[in-house]
């Protein structure tokens, strides 16, 4: 409960309804929050009087809050695990999903294998046989193991990467294998060995596993000097051809003593892969995933803001097993995906976006999935184009939200997010922000109790442990790009989309549970059933926003079928 000193107040002019925030006070609390001396609830806690009447937060405080976005941010950033995880090493260290999937990786990382969250193994150099050789090796064997990467091209350094798996998280952590030393040891070398500065560099070279022709090509000196090098450096060392392999061998053992306390020992591996691939729309990078039989009838899905693209591996093997090749477009601001181009529309954007990836993977005709908000532009899809879509299976399938729409029955954080959405933009990415400041101090297998209800059949089905890798996975292909997708999908969420339900003309299959409280049965039926009488409606009686999950056999069925 709300105390007397941090309760808004009423304002003096009876001509409005507005509460009025103490901006001074608003603005501790965020601070409060980010810098974890308040608990996030807190601040709901203090802004709920205001969500509840129909007038948005005066101008003041929306300022007051928009000003402190950058801090917010930043203050994000150090408090994700995965982050930490990654981000203190000096070599290039990487967070991977038992999928494959880079949730984390630091800036030397970055620059060693031109990645970047939301990619995967194959971007580092590792290909899916060797990936998954090097999961049998870490399941059967306890302890450390190694990865070897294939350079892309000629030119690339070929790394060795030293992998430990956590199993608090449920990750691998890769490690590129380095031989560096403080100045202390490098003034040593000289004084002892007598290297000079430029020995002691080709010496720091040899140690990371580099070749003569790759050390010429990065000190930009001819292939007969640096070999002329390398035997100087030999002779003084008094050592042979065995030096380089003694440096690694070093590298190894320490770089493994390192990681040996954290480590833990997986139970199992996923055995069926989510293959990632993008291209390009004009300046925009375009995200897709693909999973289930290569030969199987293609599915389309387009994916909502909190059950991820293909991570969860049951999904993975429905699709196997009931011969589906499912594709997933990674939505803006999810994933990979760029946000859309300045002022451009954002449910065109989106449309455009898929039928892109169908001619790029060149599908004539497919079959629609949609998660929530994914029926939007799934809706968009079939009614600008129907000749390309067999049908659509719309799960939990969100509603319009019209101003006079009361959201009082809503889970707490999904109505702050509907109701700033519905009155400033700035309140919603300010308050996603802060969401992920608690999203990331609970961790990446906890986030959801940020977003659910604690007693909601929602947080029960995502905290089971078969739940655990697909809530790991949703984590980062949310929150890569600081929560824009969900900002982007509550303004597609309140924008003027309702008129496309009665234009639809495929055959279209609504499946939802009955204890969905953010878009219940009746609002579905409401908008959809009455709409238009080529969709149907079916309802599952125990089962909430998170169908898709915990009766995804239904679900695949429904697409067969």
């Amino acid at each position: 409960m709300l105390t007397d000193a941090l309760a808004p107040t009423q304002t003096d002019q009876p001509s409005s309804n507005t509460l009025l925030l103490d901006c001074a006070r608003l603005r501790q609390l965020v601070l409060d929050v980010i810098h974890d001396r308040q608990n996030y609830e807190v601040l709901l806690d203090y802004l709920e009087p205001v969500t509840l009447t129909p007038h948005g937060l005066d101008t003041e405080s929306t300022l007051t809050l928009a000003l402190l976005l950058s801090e917010v941010e930043h203050q994000a950033r150090l408090n994700d695990r995965l982050h930490q995880l990654t981000q203190h090493a000096t070599a290039a260290t990487l967070a991977l999903s038992e999928a494959g999937i880079i949730l984390a990786l630091n800036t030397a990382a970055e620059q060693a294998f031109s990645a970047k969250p939301g990619d995967n193994h194959e971007q580092l150099g590792i290909t899916e046989a060797d990936f998954q050789a090097f999961q049998q090796r870490m399941l059967t064997i306890d302890g450390p193991t190694l990865l070897y990467t294939t350079p892309i091209n000629s030119t690339s350094i070929t790394n060795v990467l030293v992998g430990s798996y956590h199993q608090e998280n449920q990750i691998y952590l890769l490690q590129a294998l380095q031989s560096k030393w403080p100045e202390s040891i490098d003034r040593a070398l000289q004084a002892v060995f007598g290297l000079s500065a430029s020995e002691r560099m080709i010496l720091s070279c040899l140690a990371e596993g580099m070749t003569s022709e790759q050390i010429s090509e990065q000190r930009q000196r001819s292939s007969a000097t640096v070999r002329q090098q390398i035997k100087a450096v030999m002779s003084k060392l008094g050592s042979h051809r065995q030096n380089q392999v003694v440096a690694l061998a070093a590298s190894v053992a320490s770089r493994t003593r390192q990681l040996l306390p954290a480590h833990g020992q997986p139970d199992q591996f996923s055995r069926h892969s989510l293959q990632l691939g993008e291209f390009k729309r004009g300046h925009r990078r375009i995200g897709w995933r693909r999973f289930g039989h290569t030969r199987g009838k293609p599915v389309l899905l387009l994916h909502g803001p909190f059950f991820g693209a293909g991570e969860f591996e049951q999904d993975r093997a429905l699709a196997q097993a009931s011969r589906l090749n499912v594709f997933v477009i990674e939505r803006p601001g999810y994933g990979r995906t760029h946000p859309p181009a300045r002022n451009s529309d954002l449910l065109q954007t989106q449309v455009d976006d898929c039928l892109a990836l169908l001619n790029h993977l060149e599908l004539p005709a497919v079959t629609l999935l949609s998660h929530e908000t994914g029926i939007i532009p799934a809706l968009a899809l079939a009614t600008q184009q129907p000749e390309r879509f067999l049908k659509l299976l719309a799960v939990s399938p969100s509603t319009p939200f019209p101003a006079d729409t009361r959201l009082d029955g809503i889970p707490r954080s999904q109505r702050m997010m509907l109701w700033s959405a519905r009155n400033a933009i700035w309140i919603t990415r300010l308050l996603i922000r802060l969401g992920m400041v608690q999203k990331r101090k609970l961790g990446p297998e906890h986030w959801v109790q940020a977003v659910f209800a604690p007693d909601s059949q929602d947080l029960k089905v995502l905290q089971q442990d078969t739940s655990r890798q697909g809530v790991l996975g949703a984590y980062s292909f949310n929150y890569t790009q600081h929560g824009l997708g969900l900002e982007l999908d509550m303004q597609l969420l309140m924008s003027d989309w309702a008129d496309l339900i009665p234009k639809i003309q495929i055959p279209c299959q609504l499946l939802t549970g009955q204890l969905n409280t953010t878009t219940p049965p009746d609002a579905i039926a409401g908008y959809y059933i009455t709409n238009n009488p080529v969709i149907t409606l079916e309802v599952l009686q125990n089962a909430g926003q998170s169908l898709c999950i915990d009766h995804a056999e239904h679900l695949f069925h429904a697409l067969v079928n």
